[in-house]
């Protein structure tokens, strides 16, 4: 095993600190782990070789929604199905179910970022096991 220091900003450590207490972490240590281990399996996909399968989800201002369906359609060929959700009068979420070449569902998640008024990308992408997919080649 291997021991390290992370710096952290008091405001995050303390709510760092609460959320483990609240989850029941016996340690700080065990939430850190935890942590890293969830950073590794959410950002894995991105060095990817071969073609990766999951969501992206999006909370953005509901008048962009059109910008937001644009930039999806100029990626159909990695867009499998998208899920629209209002939130109130003023917010949209969105589900898009993705599969396909790394390298294409990267382009496609930095201009969703990128794109005004969306307020957050979350990925939750994996690699493909090659059985599951429909044909897509790395």
């Amino acid at each position: 095993m291997v021991k390290t220091g992370v710096s952290l900003p008091d405001e995050l450590y303390e709510k760092l600190v609460s959320l483990a207490q609240r989850a029941g972490y016996p340690s700080i240590s065990k939430a850190i782990r935890d942590a890293v281990e969830l950073f590794i399996a959410f950002n894995t996909w991105w060095s990817s070789q071969g073609p990766v399968t999951g969501v992206l989800h999006l909370l953005a201002e509901a008048k962009h929604g059109s910008e937001i369906q644009e930039a999806l359609q100029d990626a159909e060929e990695v867009v499998e199905a998208v899920l629209y959700r209002r939130l109130g009068a003023s917010y949209i979420a969105v589900i898009v179910v993705v599969e396909g070449e790394p390298g294409r569902i990267k382009d496609l998640y930095k201009k969703l970022t990128r794109l005004r008024g969306v307020l957050a990308v979350q990925p939750a992408l994996l690699p493909a096991p090659a059985a599951a997919t429909r044909g897509v080649q790395g």
